[in-house]
């Protein structure tokens, strides 16, 4: 349960068919919370994410980015955020040279999420606070802390791009995040006919 003082908008599944869809914008606000998805009472960590070699975050930025993801599509009945290899698909991505102003980005923010945790909680770094806690931090970036709210939409995007793309890229495991919206693909494309730059031919 999130305190009334910092309360987090995470899309709820009719949200994320409609992002996934077309049917409609989703506006994210943090008055909108009678339907988010609670998550489960056990985390998973970073590790979880799968072993692979990783083209751009240190181990340590890598477990908050993970942290992160999973707070804005925690695991409940449905995969969360790691299930899905979110932040995999994330350390791919912006480690091509286009998106470089978005890797950089990340590389500052991530530091700053965990002292802010670490100031606030004890000691306690990012992955290691509780959901609450986690809210509090993501809540005051959401409300445009430290001109955050660029950060915010920056990371709630890649969540469900890793979350809902095609796997072939990377994220949405097993297909699972399809699974989640009801969508059924299609005869899966050829690597060879539309090659995607992070990944070998």
């Amino acid at each position: 349960m999130m305190s009334r003082g910092c309360r987090l908008f995470r899309p709820t599944r009719r949200g994320f068919c409609e992002l996934m869809m077309g049917l409609g914008a989703v506006e994210y606000t943090t008055d909108q919370v009678g339907c988010q998805r609670v998550g489960s009472k056990t985390k998973p960590s970073a590790a979880e994410a799968g072993s692979f070699p990783r083209r751009t975050f240190t181990p340590a930025a890598f477990a908050i980015l993970s942290a992160i993801c999973e707070r804005l599509l925690p695991r409940d009945e449905d995969p969360g955020a790691i299930d899905l290899g979110v932040p995999g698909y994330i350390d791919r991505a912006v480690a091509e040279p286009e998106l470089a102003p978005v890797r950089d980005l990340l590389l500052r923010v991530l530091p700053i999420v965990d002292r802010q945790s670490r100031t606030r909680f004890e000691g306690r770094p990012f992955q290691d606070a509780t959901p609450t806690e986690q809210d509090e931090i993501l809540g005051r970036w959401q409300r445009g802390h430290d001109g955050g709210q660029s950060f915010f939409s920056l990371i709630l995007s890649l969540t469900l791009e890793g979350a809902f793309s095609d796997p072939k890229y990377g994220g949405n495991s097993e297909g699972r995040g399809f699974a989640m919206t009801g969508f059924r693909p299609g005869p899966p494309l050829t690597m060879a006919s539309h090659p995607h730059p992070a990944y070998p031919k």
